[in-house]
């Protein structure tokens, strides 16, 4: 991994316009601690969905700005069997002088059940339609 990241994608700026933070860039990366960290608790989900990441990225069903994490949201996407795909990714945003890159924290499957109950808890700020 250049720089102990590697790019993923960008993120699709006019949907995240109605999230609270002022972003300074699209681009999204994946660093070397990051990975190691999916691989040990999502291994699984990794592997069959890494493949994937850039669309789910681009192209979610669901944006939920996380209630507990700030400057954090949580990306999903609509896969196979019912599940999804939550990838959490912190915003580099103006205000923070440490992270200039949106940078994903980890990555999981959610059963629809648990989906709805992220949606009750965190602000939607993004559907498709």
């Amino acid at each position: 991994m250049k720089n102990n990241y590697i790019k993923v994608g960008k993120i699709n700026m006019k949907i995240f316009k109605n999230i609270s933070y002022n972003l300074i860039t699209d681009e999204v990366i994946l660093t070397n601690e990051r990975y190691l960290h999916i691989i040990e608790g999502h291994k699984e989900d990794f592997m069959i969905y890494s493949n994937m990441l850039s669309q789910i990225i681009i192209e979610p069903n669901y944006i939920l700005e996380d209630y507990k994490n700030q400057y954090t949201v949580m990306v999903i996407k609509k896969v196979e069997n019912n599940n999804n795909i939550n990838v959490i990714i912190r915003l580099a945003i103006e205000e923070d002088l440490i992270h200039n890159k949106n940078s994903i924290m980890t990555m999981y499957r959610i059963r629809e059940k648990n989906l709805k109950k992220l949606m009750e808890k965190n602000k939607v700020i993004y559907k498709k339609e």
